[in-house]
C-alpha cells in the first residue's frame, strides 16, 4: 500500500464536512425527530460530555475519510478518479455497506424505521460528500 498520493489536506477536509453535516443533519434537520428515536430527553442532552462526544465524532469521522483515501488513492493511480467517481463510490458505501449494516442492528435493536433511515441517511450522504471532495481534491 503506497500513502503517498493521498491529498491529506483533502482528507482533513472531508472530516471537517462529515461532522459539519452531521451538526446540520442531527441538530435543525433531524435533532428532535432522532432525539425522540433514541430515547434521549433534553436533560439527557444538556447533561452529555459534548467535547468527549464531539470530540469522539470528529475522529471517527478522520477515520473514515483517511480509509475511504486510501481506498482510492492507497492501491495504485486510478486515472478515473475525479469528483464524479468519487461520489459515486461514497454512495454506493452507503447504500450498500451501510445502510444494510445499521439496518440489521436496528432491526434487532427494535428501533423505527425513521430512525434507520435518519441514521443510515446521515452515513449515505456523508460517503457521498467525502467521495466528491477526497475525488476533486487530488
Amino acid at each position: 500500500m503506497d500513502v503517498s498520493a493521498i491529498n491529506w489536506l483533502a482528507v482533513i477536509v472531508a472530516a471537517v464536512a462529515f461532522f459539519a453535516l452531521g451538526a446540520v443533519w442531527y441538530g435543525p434537520i433531524f435533532g428532535k425527530t432522532w432525539q425522540k428515536g433514541v430515547g434521549l430527553s433534553d436533560d439527557d442532552m444538556k447533561n452529555a460530555n459534548m467535547g468527549k462526544l464531539f470530540g469522539s465524532a470528529f475522529i471517527f469521522a478522520l477515520i473514515i475519510s483517511v480509509g475511504m483515501a486510501i481506498f482510492f488513492y492507497g492501491f495504485g493511480e486510478n486515472p478515473d478518479m475525479n469528483a464524479t467517481y468519487g461520489a459515486t463510490m461514497g454512495l454506493m458505501t452507503g447504500i450498500f455497506f451501510l445502510f444494510p449494516s445499521i439496518s440489521m442492528n436496528y432491526l434487532f435493536a427494535r428501533k423505527s424505521a425513521g430512525l434507520m433511515l435518519i441514521d443510515s441517511g446521515y452515513h449515505i450522504v456523508a460517503y457521498t460528500i467525502v467521495g466528491i471532495i477526497l475525488g476533486a481534491w487530488q
